[in-house]
């Protein structure tokens, strides 16, 4: 099974992010890209942000004042399709040397830029959105954030930028404890790149590496990201196990504390009219 060269893993470290190519077949993207319509479709017919527990569709309005879905947490609690993806063996065989494979997940979530779509995101680190910060421990080393490209991922519709050695230019003692970052300016630097995926790639990047996200200033292509961050388990107080000492954990029972603080006052479905987008960790 396709493991981290010594060489890629010291690429990650130096770099603070690495692309590998071809990791899951076409059938497998396409799996992932009906899965992405079916939720597409059912944030569309709520017509707003919805919550249920940790799963959250996030809906606004696009340019046109129509109703736009961006993106989405945890669809896996519901969705065979995407929980299957989330932990499979060939994620594990790849984030093991940087991390090992006794595991939590944190982040769980679907990025879409539809054609035409003038929404960015800026650059940032993923850091600021760790929070309380003292659930989370060894950032540096103890976390890996992985991106899969449903869809070809290119300049023109908006692919994620990074910007290389970034994660070297700040330590932990630049984050106070709420998590805030003092990240500066980065828009002009001249480390920033695109990455340029194809549907099946994984990107990877450390939680202090600066980026963001471009327009989809195409006429018809769609630019999804399945986003899954791992975290050694020791290290944070918050996730669901995904790999204990290397097995597999399904999602069952009760689910746990992750970004939501009042998960379980939530009996029912909710449309939080105060979650907004900010709250949430994005490419």
């Amino acid at each position: 099974m396709r493991t981290l060269s010594k060489d890629e893993q010291n690429f990650y470290w130096n770099q603070g992010y690495l692309i590998i190519k071809n990791v899951f077949n076409e059938h497998e993207v396409a799996a992932m890209a009906a899965a992405c319509d079916e939720w597409k479709k059912f944030g569309k017919l709520l017509g707003r942000t919805w919550r249920d527990r940790n799963t959250v569709i996030w809906v606004d309005k696009d340019e046109q004042n129509e109703t736009m879905v961006r993106g989405m947490q945890w669809p896996s609690y519901h969705d065979h399709v995407m929980d299957s993806i989330r932990r499979d063996e060939r994620l594990l065989a790849l984030v093991e040397p940087l991390i090992g494979n006794h595991l939590k997940q944190i982040i769980n979530q679907v990025h879409w830029k539809k054609p035409g779509s003038q929404t960015s995101w800026a650059l940032h680190r993923d850091v600021r959105s760790r929070r309380p910060f003292e659930a989370f421990r060894d950032l540096a080393t103890s976390y890996v954030q992985t991106g899969i490209a449903i869809d070809p991922h290119r300049v023109e519709n908006g692919a994620m930028q990074v910007v290389p050695g970034s994660h070297k230019d700040c330590s932990n003692n630049q984050f106070d404890h709420e998590g805030v970052s003092f990240v500066p300016e980065y828009d002009d630097d001249p480390r920033k790149i695109d990455l340029i995926m194809d549907p099946g790639d994984v990107a990877f990047w450390t939680p202090f590496t600066v980026h963001g996200g471009g327009f989809n200033t195409t006429a018809g292509m769609d630019r999804r990201l399945y986003i899954n961050g791992f975290v050694i388990a020791e290290n944070c107080d918050r996730g669901e196990l995904v790999w204990d000492h290397g097995h597999t954990v399904p999602l069952e029972g009760e689910q746990a504390l992750i970004q939501c603080e009042h998960i379980h006052e939530y009996e029912h479905p909710v449309y939080p009219a105060d979650y907004h987008m900010s709250t949430a960790v994005s490419d």
